[in-house]
């Protein structure tokens, strides 16, 4: 499983938990019971790696203008040669539903005199946000974020619906559902990091599709908090939904939204090479 922007690490968190075995029988029929409701509720989320799509590219573009003039406070004329530079910037995404994907930027004109270190840090930081986008929405993409259960989980029905735990490595990992086994909240914390994570979805003909993603982040815990949210619009691309229109909003920071086009979906075996 992948998680929010922030992290840092590729990781695969296949839910290797340890079962908790619980003697007393009404608890161990409770446990049975929230387990079968977390298979029925697995079908009910999106998930196209299951219909197999495997990977897809597509151009990116971005309103240059727009987003120099919030992060300037001013309106950026048109003729602003920094402004100029940008507009011969081809952006591309590749993303295989499991890693943190990529923003590929691509010119061949140099930047404005002077200009270079704040043409790199809108390079870098636009890259990270795709990569810290993908690694989140790629969890809720390809099943891991409401896995299959087996006895590598521990779910227990509570008072307000479900909840799911277990470790993965260093990390501790909680979810909470509520009593229709949607996913409300997602808990990860480890020894660099602490974030918490609240979906939203859409219903659609193909199942619940994640609309947007809130993560507060704590990069180590004791770091202040960082608070990102990710907003996400689709379309179909053959019979798969591929996010078509991406805003990042970083709190107190700034907002980009990205469009995505021209994408071409790759089909297989997503299961091969894991």
């Amino acid at each position: 499983m992948r998680y929010s922007s922030g992290m840092t690490r590729k990781r695969k968190y296949g839910f290797l938990f340890v079962l908790v075995c619980l003697s007393c029988s009404s608890l161990f029929s409770q446990d049975d019971a929230a387990r079968s409701r977390l298979f029925a509720a697995h079908a009910q989320y999106y998930t196209p790696t299951a219909s197999g799509l495997k990977s897809f590219h597509c151009d990116a573009s971005i309103d240059w203008k727009a987003m120099l003039s919030r992060f300037s406070g001013t309106d950026v004329p048109d003729d602003n040669p920094f402004l100029t530079y940008l507009y011969t910037i081809h952006l591309a995404v590749s993303d295989d539903l499991r890693g943190k994907g990529s923003l590929d930027w691509t010119t061949t004109v140099a930047p404005p005199a002077g200009k270079e270190e704040p043409a790199r840090q809108i390079r870098e930081g636009l890259q990270t946000s795709v990569a810290g986008f993908f690694q989140s929405w790629n969890a809720y993409m390809n099943g891991s974020m409401v896995p299959l259960p087996d006895s590598t989980i521990t779910i227990k029905t509570v008072e307000t619906g479900f909840h799911l735990s277990g470790m993965s490595g260093d990390l501790k990992l909680d979810e909470d559902f509520d009593k229709n086994m949607l996913l409300t909240q997602v808990k990860v914390v480890g020894a660099d990091l602490k974030v918490l994570a609240t979906p939203s979805y859409v219903t659609t003909p193909d199942g619940l599709v994640v609309s947007a993603v809130t993560s507060q982040v704590n990069q180590p815990p004791t770091a202040p908090l960082t608070e990102v949210t990710f907003h996400i619009e689709y379309a179909k691309v053959d019979s798969f939904q591929i996010p078509s229109h991406v805003i990042f909003d970083v709190k107190n920071t700034g907002v980009i939204a990205i469009d995505f086009s021209a994408c071409k979906a790759s089909v297989g075996d997503f299961t091969k090479n894991q």
